[in-house]
């Protein structure tokens, strides 16, 4: 049987019943994005004229969408379901709705893609019919079954990635103990947490202690824990060390390479018996941890330099992962901006998407803070841009080199008659509760010259202020 144009099923009156019967929307694209069919639903929810809609192409609407899956569906050749939001059309100023769009992309004998079927369901249409039929018929819906606590997810599209988590995969069941090496930003603690979680301890706790973090004249003590009186200014109860809040789990030492040579000794005893001993304590206890170490310096140079025993270097190095940078997997760019991207609108309760502009800039730019860098970036941009604004079409200059340039060109002199800066107020990401109640000081207490003096806008100035829990009644503020 010879092959039926679509043409010809397009004229058949039969088929046209037939779609314009079902109560989804539906539309027939050509390669180029011209329409070549729209069914009644879609011509109610837009009040358009069939024949208007024929004379049109999917770029026509890019302006009222989040999100093309025509694109998608074109540039991936395979079947894509997206989230779309949208105005409703069918009042005047009506709200931004929500629909899940499909695009199926149908392919010519040489597989390139010939036309695009897609297909979109109103979800409130659907939870409102759902919900009628239920009543109507007098079934109580289920109770939604509590899902697990997702695992952690890694975002994964370069080939680096893709095979080093092959490789955590077959180790994250062993007992062995793992390094991790990594520039600053670069993840180590998200992939300490999925090797945790895809290991037999994975019920029991993954205790994270960052080297770094504490004093060295504190930090035995909350490693270790200590005996209630052991010394003035103890807990009188004493206090169980975070290594002894492991037992059973995972031991993560996280910037290891600052730990003090005082300490170093002590936590290879620990590593080696599986024990820890309080301070003040007459005996050890039997403590059972497997144990991630992360660095983002070079143990072995640190140990010919004298500033890392070389015991413990080696007591540590049993199976070495490192991580790539971010700018040397460019490929995971994009899926890393995307992905929080989804997590800040979530969080935010806010709608937004990245223009296409937007992520070759992202794409071409090295991210030397790499994934925190990214995630702060978008953040930034998600908190910053209108909250009516759906689409952020561009990036405001220096946004994504500020730290860089500041770096290479030093502390520039402070215009005559303006605040001079405060250190690190350029990455607005970073900035502390010191820093704003310091420039909310600074300022008299204004927040729209707060806001300028930091080099953030208002709405972001409000939203740590919010997230820091600053008084309104502060002493620094109008």
């Amino acid at each position: 049987m010879d092959r039926i144009s679509f043409d010809d099923l397009a004229q058949s009156s039969l088929l046209s019943l037939i779609l314009d019967n079902v109560d989804v929307g539906v539309m027939v694209y050509s390669a180029a994005g011209d329409v070549l069919f729209v069914n009644t639903t879609m011509i109610n929810w837009r009040n358009i004229p069939r024949q208007e809609y024929l004379k049109m192409n999917v770029r026509d609407f890019r302006d009222v969408l989040d999100v093309c899956v025509f694109d998608l569906a074109v540039q991936e050749k395979r079947r894509v379901s997206r989230l779309q939001y949208y105005q409703d059309f069918r009042k005047t100023g009506g709200p931004t709705r929500v629909r899940v769009v499909t695009a199926t992309p149908i392919f010519d004998s040489v597989g390139g893609v010939e036309c695009v079927v897609v297909m979109l369901q109103d979800v409130e249409d659907f939870e409102a019919r759902r919900a009628a039929l239920l009543a109507q018929h007098q079934i109580m819906p289920k109770a939604p079954i509590q899902p697990r606590e997702e695992k952690v997810s890694i975002v994964a599209k370069s080939l680096e990635i893709r095979q080093l988590i092959s490789v955590l995969g077959n180790i994250a069941p062993l007992d062995s103990t793992v390094l991790l090496y990594g520039e600053s930003g670069s993840g180590k603690e998200v992939f300490t947490h999925y090797i945790h979680e895809h290991s037999s301890r994975a019920d029991k706790p993954l205790v994270a202690v960052n080297c770094a973090a504490f004093p060295e004249n504190l930090i035995e003590a909350e490693l270790f824990g200590y005996e209630k009186g052991s010394f003035t200014g103890a807990n009188r109860e004493g206090k169980v060390g975070l290594v002894e809040a492991a037992d059973g789990g995972t031991l993560f030492l996280d910037e290891i390479n600052s730990l003090p040579l005082s300490v170093q000794g002590k936590v290879l005893r620990m590593i080696e018996e599986k024990s820890v001993q309080r301070i003040g304590a007459v005996r050890a206890k039997p403590v059972d941890f497997r144990l991630i170490a992360a660095t983002n310096r070079d143990l072995r140079a640190m140990v010919q330099e004298g500033t890392f025993r070389e015991d413990l270097y080696y007591r540590l190095h049993v199976i070495p992962i490192t991580i790539p940078p971010v700018r040397s997997r460019k490929d995971d760019i994009v899926p890393l901006c995307l992905h929080f991207l989804e997590y800040f609108c979530k969080k935010y309760d806010l709608k937004k998407s990245f223009s296409d502009r937007v992520l070759e800039e992202v794409q071409q730019y090295d991210w030397p803070g790499n994934v925190r860098e990214i995630r702060n970036f978008v953040e930034r941009m998600v908190v910053m841009t209108p909250p009516a604004a759906v689409m952020i079409s561009s990036i405001p200059s220096g946004m994504l080199n500020d730290a860089l340039a500041d770096t290479e060109r030093g502390a520039e002199e402070p215009l005559p008659g303006t605040v001079p800066p405060l250190p690190g107020t350029r990455n607005a990401a970073a900035l502390d509760r010191e820093t704003i109640l310091a420039a909310l000081a600074a300022c008299g207490g204004n927040r729209g010259k707060t806001a300028e003096y930091l080099g953030i806008s208002r709405r972001y100035l409000q939203y740590k202020i919010r997230e820091y829990h600053i008084s309104p009644r502060c002493r620094y503020e109008t």
